[in-house]
């Protein structure tokens, strides 16, 4: 890792830890895909992970403009988030149970990124990057709605399901 040491080399990083992120998730979306029973949530996740490609294509060319490695930086934090997932997919689960589990490590996973691509873009009005800004604000409200997306799945019908599958009574 290079040295930060002004605001520049901070959004330089934060574009790579960003860049990181998105091709970790391009490869690990497809067996939340592929796990997910909900229909509603298969549908959300796929089209999700299109953007998220883009996303990441998007970073590239950022990179690309500003004369950076996109990946100069690896991001650990994404990594923990993503293994942390990968250990409760590999556990056995009823179909809603794990739908539950799933919406709750994508929802991690977006206010990761919500934290990251709002604080990049924030760096790039700062320095004066006002097209990269602009760019990086459209994909800090896709992931937005793609965490409000999961956000009502979760609330109106995946947590319900699972709910119901096993009743929890209270400890006395």
């Amino acid at each position: 890792m290079k040295a930060i040491k002004n605001l520049e080399d901070l959004f330089y990083h934060e574009l790579q830890v960003l860049w990181s992120a998105e091709a970790m998730l391009v490869e690990a979306m497809p067996a939340m895909i592929e796990r997910a029973q909900n229909t509603g949530l298969k549908k959300n996740l796929a089209l999700h992970l299109a953007e998220t490609d883009q996303h990441k294509v998007a970073l590239e060319m950022i990179c690309r403009e500003l004369g950076i490695d996109p990946q100069g930086d690896f991001n650990p934090g994404i990594k923990g988030i993503l293994e942390e997932g990968q250990k409760v997919m590999a556990k056995d689960a009823t179909p809603e149970g794990m739908d539950a589990a799933l919406i709750a490590g994508a929802q991690k996973v977006e206010h990761y990124e919500i934290s990251g691509y709002g604080s990049a873009a924030h760096y790039a009005e700062m320095l004066g990057y006002d097209a990269i800004a602009k760019r990086l604000r459209l994909t800090l409200e896709e992931e937005q709605q793609a965490d409000t997306k999961l956000n009502f799945l979760a609330k109106n019908i995946v947590n319900r399901r699972a709910k119901a599958v096993a009743p929890v009574t209270p400890a006395v």
